[in-house]
């Protein structure tokens, strides 16, 4: 299998966003505020041309550290059969360094209390109270500085 990590459209990210984060739901709630904003970018992992990861990068700073450059990961997704397989892990680390290149100090995201310890793995840090998402469930902020 050949695996490509690549720049994608918003809309292509519903291929794996609209069945792992937003399965039994209208195709709409795909969307996030920020898709289209001319500095968002969207990251995924092809196997033989098929879109089976993504990940959408938003311009959108954080109020605990408003100093830094930053911006919001989220989507985070990988298809059921292709997940623990460690496409996930290879396009954040992706995603961080190419982020990185473009002069971002921090990336911030809210995790599904289910995918803390994939973040974990990752380096990032949690911080604050856990959350409920209506709909989505329980969930908590987690920080990566990509300035050490």
């Amino acid at each position: 299998m050949i695996m490509k990590i690549k720049r994608i459209s918003t809309e292509e990210t519903y291929a794996v966003r609209h069945p792992v984060l937003r399965a039994g739901r209208p195709i709409e709630d795909c969307f996030f505020e920020y898709d289209d904003h001319h500095l968002s970018i969207h990251f995924c992992v092809e196997l033989d041309g098929k879109v089976i990861s993504v990940l959408s990068a938003l311009p959108i700073q954080s109020n605990i550290f408003p100093k830094l450059k930053a911006m919001r990961i989220r989507g985070i997704a990988t298809l059921d059969q292709f997940q623990r397989l460690g496409y996930g892990s290879k396009l954040v680390r992706y995603a961080e360094e190419e982020l990185k290149k473009n002069g971002i100090e921090l990336l911030w995201l809210n995790s599904r209390i289910s995918a803390s310890e994939f973040y974990l793995k990752l380096g990032y840090k949690p911080k604050g109270d856990t959350f409920n998402i209506d709909g989505i469930g329980i969930h908590q902020k987690f920080f990566k500085s990509l300035i050490l």
